[in-house]
């Protein structure tokens, strides 16, 4: 009989060992090493992805080489089989397609597993440090943990093993694989007959080798727990080791009680409760962190735990199916089943994912995506799965695509050049990528050419159009979610989203050839500026998603090439010849002249005798710049001899907003800054509170703000008064939605970062009359009739200044025509496609085929050709599967579906690029 066991463990360890390394290491990874290595070192493989494809590939490989060592002990051969080898094998495909983003509670249970094989593995090749007391101690430790880990891992196998070895043995003699290998073996070639039948053979042995190993395995545990008792008792005394072992199960039980608790459940008690107060809003502001680590863990629950526990029911629907139970009995069952498994099920509804991003938005006032990259991208990084297409919030800053060279070009024309920047991208990815950049020009600056090329020849490169914002907008997005099922051409998208800012966006990027070839594309941007005192402006970035670049990046300015930190996309200005501003007169085909009169610090003036409104945002962002608003007020203070001032305070959801006449009531320090506002937000408070009182100018104190949490909403109130709104902390918004931006345009207002700028330049403004179309950038820029006696110095027609006359012209007709009708947009837009310029009415596009061309002509004839949505950048993450619901196959066919996907994922990858 002892013979006969002994055969059976020896056979065990090297059957299953030596077939699955000829089927590996002769099949598999010859054909598929050279693409995993490939994608590893670009990055399109997880690194614990990677991690645990080489255990999975190793571990057989390093048990065998022990198992020689141990051949002439069969038992031992069982216990390193059953111990380590099927444990860390499991492990590691389970990581492969089961567990994703690891939880302390997860941690917990696989840590503790981890630490048991380790434990036996010492034991079994170096035996028990009786001698050396602290080994001793340690190894009674780790052994005491067997004892648990063997009977929770037993258990929870033992759900599965029964009803699973009774399907296998009615499939086994229902004959039905007899069929398969049949037709196996009737294939024409003997690759197929041979690797195919090894591999039914390795399933079915690891099928039956699975169903022995709750039972295998408990009792290994438990043998190697007992021996360490008795070893260590006889030596330090039985009391010690079981203390030892009493100890350690309290503070494991302990712990498994503590990181049960998941922290969305407070979250969503915390934000449930009513904060009309101060006080309220107080007491849950002090729990911030807590509400932000269960609001994250609920957006990422489809990343961090297998299934959500109310939808975990596939035991129950084997069970019926298998032993023929009743629902209640089956459930009864499923219950034991979710408790046993809940540090890897999620205490709430895939619903929650919906419910934490909005909750997040409302109390922190930034998108989750936005606020919590990391942490989306680490999880991102936990699964096979991978975002959208398009370059969206969680793309901020990923580097993806390389810039490989950029040159900067300027030609200077006295007081003012045109620049062009050029660069080239490089993708060493397999997939297509979208690049996206949000950066900021002068206000006065105009932007006057787009081109893309697939080489550096300026002959080849494809021009760009003039088209209405919407119509290019949706042309571009259509184009983008079209490559999803056939091949794109390069379009790029840039527009103005705000009286600095800009928005451009190019796909696809394409992708790689072969490793030595990246996909390349080239781009070309021009735009007119007036000199600064400081120099020529170059874009400054706000935002990049998919790009980056090195050192070894090639930065050119003319005919010198230059280093920048991986920070900087580009220097604030370029060095210029010192030229004094003079005054310039551009006549416009339209029949207006626009006199561009330079500006001294003589010709700047203070409001006097005027009433403002001054609009405070007391939202959650705005804690950040409290002592940039305390500057603020106490400058205001300081004008009051000149100004009166009325206080508009605002309150998000819940709050209740104020009015405070007399601004020395004002109290900055005393703000509880709480919950999300947007601009459209704080105008229907302050006209809600405004009565009929009337201003000189509206004054909006707010951040930079979350664009992405605007809604497209076309109607915002009245605002008679210029407003202007004042972004705190030096830093403006990306961009504004339209109907904010019209707001601001139409009222005779604008943006800034600083309170005494807007209030120089609006009465520097309103002393230059109805003619003054700005007041900008050391310039005051004037609208007059071509036929007008020019004021000043005489000046002959500049036509080479056109696009930066035509610029203030269409901010004049913005504010002097109702920008709602059809009618007016259209006349701007003919203006800005006459002079081949972006403004905020009017985007450019790059297109390269005809088909393009045809739907921009279809878009551009619709009535709505000019409304544009918000990019809100949301990625529609793909979510993982749930391995525990229904819906899915059952474990038996996931452990086998697993074996095959293995075998043959490179395989097959392999084939899809030849």
């Amino acid at each position: 009989m002892k013979k006969l066991i002994d055969f059976l463990c020896s056979a065990i360890f090297w059957v299953w060992n030596l077939t699955f390394l000829l089927l590996v290491y002769g099949g598999v990874l010859p054909n598929g090493a050279p693409y995993l290595i490939h994608d590893a070192l670009a990055g399109e493989i997880p690194f614990t992805f990677i991690v645990s494809f080489a255990g999975l590939t190793i571990t057989p490989v390093i048990c065998t080489i022990l198992g020689y060592r141990l051949r002439t002990q069969p038992i031992l051969l069982l216990r390193l089989f059953y111990g380590v080898e099927a444990p860390i094998f499991a492990l590691c495909l389970l990581r492969l397609f089961v567990i994703r983003e690891m939880t302390p509670a997860s941690i917990q249970i696989l840590g503790s597993l981890a630490l048991c094989i380790g434990a036996l593995a010492i034991e079994l090749l170096l035996g028990f440090a009786v001698r050396r007391r602290r080994l001793a101690w340690l190894q009674m430790a780790s052994h005491s943990l067997m004892l648990i880990i063997g009977v929770y891992v037993g258990v929870l196998l033992a759900f599965y093993t029964v009803p699973a070895l009774c399907v296998f043995i009615y499939g086994f003699f229902q004959f039905g694989w007899l069929q398969s290998l049949g037709d196996l073996f009737l294939s024409d070639r003997l690759s197929v007959v041979l690797w195919g039948t090894m591999m039914m053979f390795l399933f079915g042995l690891t099928c039956i080798l699975f169903f022995a190993m709750p039972f295998v395995m408990v009792n290994l545990f438990l043998q190697s727990w007992w021996r360490a008792f008795s070893t260590f008792g006889n030596r330090y005394g039985s009391l010690k080791a079981g203390a030892t072992t009493v100890g350690v199960a309290i503070a494991w039980f302990l712990l498994f009680s503590v990181l049960q608790q998941q922290p969305q459940t407070q979250a969503f008690e915390l934000l449930n409760r009513p904060a009309q107060t101060d006080r309220d809003r107080q007491e849950i502001l002090a729990h911030s962190d807590t509400i932000r680590a269960g609001l994250v863990n609920a957006y990422l629950a489809a990343y961090r735990y297998i299934s959500p526990w109310n939808e975990s029911n596939q035991l129950r629907q084997m069970y019926q199916e298998v032993f023929n139970l009743t629902q209640p009995q089956a459930q009864f069952w499923q219950d034991w089943h979710n408790h046993w498994l809940s540090p890897f099920l999620y205490n709430g509804s895939h619903h929650d994912a919906e419910k934490a991003a909005e909750l997040y938005a409302q109390f922190f006032d930034a998108p989750i995506q936005k606020a919590e990259r990391p942490a989306i991208q680490h999880a991102l990084q936990s699964t096979l799965n991978r975002d959208e297409t398009q370059a969206g919030l969680i793309n901020i800053n990923q580097r993806i695509v390389r810039l490989a060279q950029q040159r900067v070009t300027v030609q200077e024309h006295g007081d003012w050049a045109e620049i062009e920047l050029y660069e080239q991208y490089e993708n060493a990815t397999s997939n297509d990528q979208e690049i996206f950049y949000s950066f900021s020009l002068p206000e006065s600056a105009t932007i006057t050419g787009l081109w893309l090329g697939d080489t550096a020849q300026l002959n080849r490169r494809f021009p760009f159009v003039v088209s209405p914002r919407g119509a290019a907008q949706q042309v571009y997005k259509e184009e983008v979610e079209r490559s999803n099922v056939q091949p794109a051409a390069d379009p790029a998208l840039l527009e103005q989203v705000g009286p600095r800012q800009y928005r451009l966006r190019v796909f696809p990027i394409p992708a790689q050839l072969d490793p030595q070839h990246p996909g390349t594309l080239h781009l070309w941007l021009t735009y007119k500026t007036m000199q600064q005192e400081s120099g020529w402006p170059l874009p400054q970035l706000t935002e990049k998603r998919n790009i980056f670049w090195t050192n070894n990046t090639i930065r050119q300015r003319g005919e010198k090439t230059i280093h920048l930190s991986e920070e900087e996309w580009l220097e604030p200005v370029l060095p210029r010849h010192r030229q004094k501003p003079s005054l310039h007169q551009i006549d416009l085909p339209s029949g207006d002249r626009i006199i561009a009169r330079p500006l001294t610090d003589k010709d700047y003036r203070l409001p006097q005798a005027k009433r403002f409104a001054v609009v405070i945002d007391s939202s959650r962002s705005m804690s950040a710049h409290a002592r940039e608003l305390n500057d603020t007020v106490r400058w205001l203070t300081k004008q009051a001899n000149q100004t009166d001032v009325d206080i508009y305070l605002t309150a998000s959801e819940g709050g209740k907003p104020r009015r405070i006449d007399d601004l020395r009531q004002l109290k900055p320090d005393k703000i509880t800054f709480y919950g999300s506002l947007q601009i459209s937000q704080l105008l229907w408070q302050f006209a809600q509170l405004r009565g009929d009182t009337s201003y000189d100018a509206v004054l909006l104190l707010t951040d930079e703000g979350s664009y992405e949490l605007s809604k497209d909403e076309t109607e915002r109130p009245a605002i008679a008064s210029p407003l202007w709104a004042i972004h705190l902390g030096g830093k403006l918004p990306p961009a504004y939605d339209d109907a904010t931006l019209e707001v601001i345009q139409r009222s005779r207002g604008g943006v800034s970062a600083d309170l005494p700028e807007v209030m120089r330049r609006m009465a520097t403004e309103a002393s230059l009359g109805n003619s003054a179309a700005s007041v900008v950038d050391g310039y005051a820029w004037l609208v007059e009739p071509a036929d007008a006696q020019s004021t000043g110095t005489p000046a002959n027609s500049e036509s080479n200044m056109a696009p930066l006359a035509a610029r203030q012209l269409l901010l004049k007709l913005s504010r002097d025509r109702d920008m709602t009708q059809l009618a007016s947009l259209d006349e701007v837009h003919a203006i800005a496609k006459q002079t081949a310029i972006v403004t905020p009415y009017s985007s450019m596009l790059v297109l390269v085929n005809d088909q393009q061309r045809e739907l921009l002509r279809l878009a551009e004839a619709n009535r709505d050709r000019f409304n544009r949505e918000v990019e809100n950048g949301q990625d529609t993450l793909t979510q993982p599967g749930n391995p525990l619901n229904v819906s899915v196959p059952e474990p038996g066919d996931v452990f086998g579906l697993g074996v095959v996907a293995i075998a043959f994922l490179f395989v097959a990858k392999r084939k899809s690029r030849l």
